[in-house]
């Protein structure tokens, strides 16, 4: 399932890039479901994944003004049965792609923090 979506996420990007520039202030719908966070702000958006078994990835992704997209994630992938944790950080943009990766024992490095994401609404209420 986990790939799956990984999958579907990586079509959405390639689509992306190649698509003519869009006339909607926004390049992703917005989904909140168990485990998957799809969070839309104009030209930009933020994925989180939960996967029951426990692998958590998160990214985030910018669209410059050239209609270029810049992607920045982590992933991070437990395995129980040896007491330790698979974490890979990826860049991908115009310039190329840059992963790099770790595996140890020892607590599981969490992900960033999830950003607060509020409605225009919300926001025009907090400034009265």
């Amino acid at each position: 399932m986990f790939h799956i979506l990984c999958t579907l996420l990586a079509i959405l990007i390639v689509t992306l890039a190649h698509a003519a520039p869009q006339t909607s202030p926004t390049i992703v719908p917005q989904i909140r479901t168990n485990g998957f966070q799809l969070e839309p702000l104009n030209q930009e958006y933020f994925l989180r994944i939960e996967h029951p078994a426990g692998t958590i990835r998160q990214e985030s992704v910018k669209q410059d003004e050239a209609g270029h997209l810049q992607v920045n994630g982590v992933i991070n992938q437990p395995f129980e049965d040896q007491g330790a944790n698979l974490i890979l950080t990826y860049e991908a943009g115009p310039n190329g792609y840059v992963a790099k990766y770790s595996f140890g024992k020892g607590p599981p490095t969490p992900p960033p923090e999830t950003p607060l994401f509020l409605s225009p609404s919300a926001l025009k209420t907090a400034a009265g």
